[in-house]
C-alpha cells in the first residue's frame, strides 16, 4: 500500500491481532501535531496473551495477508510508524531538567515505532525487573543472615562464662559449650543460606526458561511470516493476471511488509539486548553494594561487641570467646559475600540464545535485492519475447 492515504484507520477493524496504531507521520520526516510522548517502559501486561498458560497469543498470518482494505490500512499504519518516524535528536518530551537515560530514550523510540510488539517487550521488561527485584531481595537476605549469625556469635560469647558455666558446673565446660554454639550457629547460617540460594537460582532459571520459550515462539512466527510474505509477491501473479496495477499495489504492500517484519525482528533483538544489559549492569553495581555492606555489617557488629562489658565471673574467658567470635565473624562475612552470587552463566544457559531466530538469519538485504533482480530479469525476458513477435 502506498502513502497516498494517511487517514487514520478506524478503531472498529474486526478480528485483528494487530493493534490500531497512533496516526502515522507522513513521509518525508515530517511530524504530526499533538504527538503524544511515548511511554518510558512497555506495559507490564498487554493483550493479547494467554492468561492460563502464560504463552503469548500466536501471530495470525491471515491478518497480514488479508485482502481487506481496512485491515491493510491498519497494517500499513503500523509500518509507517517505523519508516516515517523521524529520529528525535532532541526529544520533544524532555524539559530543562535531567534528560532521559539512554536506555529510557531507546525504549521510548521502540515503543512509538513498534506498538505491535508491545506484548513481548512487556514480558522482556518484566523479566528484567523481576531479576533485579530478586537480586535486591537476595542481597538483603545475605546481609540479614550475616547479621543474625554475628549476633549469634556475640550471644554465645556472653552466655559462655555465665549461663553456660552455671549449666555445666564449670567455666571450662561453659566456654567449650559457647564455642560449640558458635560452630552450630555457623553451620545453621551456611545451611539456611544454601537453601535460600537454591530457591533463588531455581526462580531465576525458571523465569529465564519461560521468557526464552516466548521469545522463541515469537521469533519463529516472525520468521515464518517473513518467509511467506517474501513468496506471496510472486505467487500473486496468478491472482492478478489481467490487473497489472493491482499486482503492483499488492507487491508494494508485501515488500513493505517484508521490510517491516525484518525491522520488528531487529528491534526485538535490540530491546532484549538492552534489557539484559541493564540486568548485567545492575548485578555489577549490586556486587559493589555487597562489597561495601558486608564489611559495614561486620564493623557495626564489632563496634558494639568490642565494648560489651565483660562478665565478672570470668573476664579472661569472655575475652577469649570474643576473639573466637571475631574469627568466626570474619569467616562468615567472607563466605556471605564470596558465595551464593547471582549465577549469570546459568541464566544465560536457560535463556537459550542459540534457539532464538536471529535477525541476521533473515538476510533482509539479499531477500529484497533478489526480488528486484528476478523482476528485472523477467522484464528483460518479456521485452525480448515481445520484440521477437
Amino acid at each position: 500500500m502506498s502513502h497516498e492515504d494517511q487517514t487514520p484507520p478506524s478503531a472498529g477493524t474486526p478480528n485483528l491481532t494487530i493493534p490500531v496504531s497512533q496516526p502515522a507521520p507522513p513521509p518525508g520526516a515530517a511530524d504530526i501535531p499533538d504527538r503524544a510522548p511515548p511511554p518510558a517502559t512497555p506495559p507490564p501486561t498487554r493483550e493479547p496473551v494467554g492468561a492460563r498458560d502464560g504463552i503469548l497469543r500466536p501471530i495470525q498470518e491471515s491478518d497480514y495477508f488479508t485482502m481487506d482494505p481496512e485491515a491493510i490500512q491498519v497494517i500499513s499504519a503500523n509500518i509507517d510508524q517505523y519508516f516515517n518516524q523521524a529520529l528525535d535528536i532532541f526529544p520533544f518530551w524532555e524539559t530543562e531538567n535531567k534528560p532521559d537515560r539512554f536506555h529510557v530514550l531507546f525504549t521510548r523510540q521502540i515503543e512509538e515505532r513498534f506498538p505491535v510488539e508491545a506484548d513481548i517487550r512487556g514480558r522482556i521488561h518484566g523479566y528484567g525487573r523481576r531479576v533485579f527485584a530478586a537480586l535486591l531481595v537476595h542481597v538483603g537476605i545475605k546481609r540479614l543472615t550475616q547479621a543474625l549469625a554475628l549476633i549469634g556469635f556475640a550471644v554465645m560469647a556472653v552466655l559462655g562464662p555465665t549461663l553456660f558455666a552455671d549449666w555445666t558446673g564449670g567455666q571450662p565446660q561453659g566456654l567449650g559449650l559457647a564455642v560449640l554454639g558458635m560452630l552450630i550457629t555457623a553451620g545453621v547460617f551456611y545451611g539456611v543460606s544454601a537453601i535460600l540460594f537454591v530457591q533463588y537460582r531455581f526462580r531465576l532459571e525458571n523465569d529465564s526458561y519461560e521468557l526464552s520459550r516466548e521469545i522463541v515462539q515469537r521469533t519463529r512466527e516472525l520468521q515464518n511470516l517473513f518467509t511467506n510474505a517474501r513468496a506471496l509477491s510472486d505467487q500473486a501473479e496468478t491472482q492478478f493476471q489481467m490487473d497489472g496495477k493491482g499486482w503492483g499495489q499488492r507487491a508494494l504492500y508485501l515488500t513493505r511488509l517484508v521490510m517491516w517484519i525484518g525491522a520488528r525482528m531487529e528491534y526485538l533483538e535490540k530491546f532484549a539486548q538492552m534489557e539484559l544489559w541493564r540486568v548485567r549492569r545492575e548485578r555489577y553495581w549490586m556486587r559493589w553494594i555487597g562489597r561495601l555492606s558486608t564489611p559495614l555489617v561486620l564493623v557495626i557488629w564489632l563496634s558494639v561487641f568490642a565494648f560489651w562489658p565483660a562478665p565478672a565471673a570470668n573476664e579472661v574467658g569472655f575475652r577469649v570467646l570474643q576473639l573466637v567470635a571475631l574469627a568466626m565473624a570474619v569467616i562468615v562475612s567472607w563466605i556471605s559475600y564470596a558465595r551464593w552470587q547471582t549465577p549469570t552463566a546459568a541464566v544465560k544457559d536457560k535463556l537459550g540464545l542459540d534457539g532464538w531466530v536471529r535477525y541476521a538469519s533473515l538476510d533482509v538485504d539479499n531477500t529484497i535485492g533478489d526480488q528486484v533482480r528476478r523482476d528485472k530479469e523477467r522484464l528483460v525476458e518479456y521485452r525480448a519475447l515481445t520484440r521477437g513477435r
